[in-house]
């Protein structure tokens, strides 16, 4: 609760500041303050937030974080299966995927590959 309410007085205190910062005239610098001390509101608002929340909402919170995790995980994984499917598909039907996938890596490291260059840039034909 201490911390929650040190919070809440820096949120207030910016505030006032804000209100202060209206009666003067408006100069580019005036305007980057202001935003810098809206940043700074925006950021203890959220901490406020995260706060004040229940058990279960903390569960939920973390719940999706670990669904996008595991959305953006399974698009990447795609995304470079068919990647390597098509290489395979296009110039080297005979080798494995395998072997495509460990020459993929070592292009990637900037090793030197049995595979061109073109089949990097264009797998399709």
């Amino acid at each position: 609760m201490k911390k929650l309410n040190q919070l809440k007085k820096q949120f207030k205190t910016i505030q006032k500041e804000l209100e202060r910062l209206s009666e003067f005239r408006e100069t580019p610098a005036l305007k980057k303050f202001q935003r810098q001390l809206q940043g700074e509101m925006s950021v203890i608002k959220e901490n406020i937030r995260k706060l004040t929340l229940s058990k279960q909402e903390k569960l939920q919170l973390k719940k999706d974080k670990q669904k996008r995790a595991n959305r953006n995980r399974s698009t990447k994984n795609k995304r470079n299966w068919n990647y390597v499917k098509s290489i395979q598909k296009n110039y080297f039907p005979d080798k494995s995927i395998k072997e495509i996938r460990s020459a993929l890596k070592n292009h990637r490291q900037g090793l030197e590959t049995d595979i061109p260059d073109v089949a990097w840039r264009n797998p399709s034909p």
